[in-house]
């Protein structure tokens, strides 16, 4: 039986195998300027040259320059000032911003095998990791100079802390939650609708299933985040303008808009993108939430993962659809993905075998999954993987 220490190799060759295999496609990566990159880049380097009071201007800019309505938005102050220290460090350019991306990717298969390895043990976590580094969408926007490998990072740990918060009470586990989400809300403002997902499972927790849990410990681990989010607004002289930023965001945008034309869509539009990107890991991941309601199973892990899994799809159904808006849905996906295979393998082989099975099981899917990386990502170049590009390089629709 494998040591701990030999778990702990093969996790760090799984994550430096990923990051390779991701590093060595940067010669291939077309940034674009005046895009999403570019916007972060600009704004990462006027933070560094005029320290924190530059948030101010920026805002100023934001609100008085129609322009600068569609680029985004300056709320994401968490991004912008650790992409402010990354490139003060490393140098002005799209590379180096992208590395950031890498090096949140890194960490985030990091985080994903402690936690996972803490309630699934050490052959489901790695397998886990394997999923999760050779996911086509984590790989594409670890070599991107955009935010959604940062979000995701921050945004699954708030996820898992939060978890275990519930399973295990501390104060450091209660202060290490707050602070890993108020970082994720100022890194993308949208991290703002996690409180809804946390709160109602919290609620289910205790009305449905019995469990007692402090409400006041809960009403200071929800809303303490959304306290000092608003301070650090203040503290960066970003308020003046907060009400105008809001209506601006609120608002319609214009009809030829980049993003009415490719972020809009049906509700189920998230699902038809993840279809494109990974057509085996959505479709075991449908059958092991039936299965698991079907057969009453008492996972509460599981069950955690898919209240946030449906929640969050419902509450970001609401607003422009980009997959890469919504890449905290890979997690969960991929954890059912998983468990689906790992009960598979247990009917076929039910008494002994049965991890060897998933672990052939899962390097299929990873082959699959590096084979649409590649075609999408690299001989397609797609930047941003909306519904239209995926079905243009899929060649389900036709377009020159």
């Amino acid at each position: 039986m494998a040591t701990q220490s030999t778990y702990r190799l093969i996790l760090a060759l799984i994550i430096l195998l990923a990051v390779t295999l991701v590093l060595v496609t940067f010669g291939q990566v077309r940034f674009f300027p005046g895009a999403d990159e570019g916007c972060y880049l600009r704004y990462a380097a006027y933070i560094a040259e005029k320290g924190l009071s530059g948030f101010s201007a920026i805002f100023q800019g934001f609100v008085q320059d129609e322009a600068h309505w569609f680029n985004p938005n300056p709320l994401r102050v968490g991004f912008i000032m650790l992409s402010a220290a990354w490139l003060k460090i490393a140098g002005y350019s799209f590379i180096n911003l992208a590395f950031l991306s890498l090096f949140s990717y890194a960490l985030f298969l990091g985080f994903s095998y402690y936690f996972a390895r803490k309630y699934l043990g050490e052959q489901l976590a790695l397998l886990l990791v394997i999923l999760l580094a050779f996911s086509p969408l984590q790989m594409a926007m670890a070599r991107r100079a955009l935010m959604e490998s940062t979000l995701n990072l921050f945004s699954i740990l708030s996820i898992w802390l939060f978890w275990d918060y519930l399973k295990n009470r501390g104060r450091l586990k209660f202060i290490l939650f707050v602070a890993v989400y108020i970082g994720s809300i100022l890194i993308k403002e949208t991290s703002v609708l996690l409180v809804i997902v946390f709160l109602l499972y919290f609620l289910a927790e205790r009305f449905i299933y019995g469990k007692k849990t402090g409400l006041k410990a809960i009403t200071a681990l929800l809303f303490l985040p959304l306290i000092f989010t608003g301070l650090a607004y203040l503290a960066l002289g970003c308020f003046p303008y907060m009400s105008d930023t809001l209506k601006i965001l609120f608002g319609h945008p214009q009809p030829a808009s980049y993003a009415t034309l490719f972020c809009s869509g049906p509700w189920y539009r998230y699902l038809i993108d993840y279809m494109l990107l990974s057509p085996w890991v959505v479709i075991l991941a449908i059958g092991f939430i039936f299965s698991f309601f079907l057969q009453r199973e008492e996972d509460a892990l599981a069950l955690y993962f898919i209240f946030v899994f449906l929640l969050t799809f419902i509450l970001f159904s609401v607003f422009m659809k980009n997959v890469r808006y919504v890449i905290i849905l890979d997690t969960p996906l991929r954890l059912f993905s998983l468990l689906m295979l790992n009960s598979l393998a247990r009917r076929v082989c039910p008494r002994q075998g049965h991890m060897k099975l998933t672990f052939v099981l899962v390097m299929v899917l990873v082959l699959f999954d590096c084979f649409n990386f590649y075609n999408l990502f690299i001989a397609k170049g797609i930047y941003d993987p909306t519904s239209f590009f995926l079905l243009k390089a899929k060649q389900i629709i036709p377009f020159n």
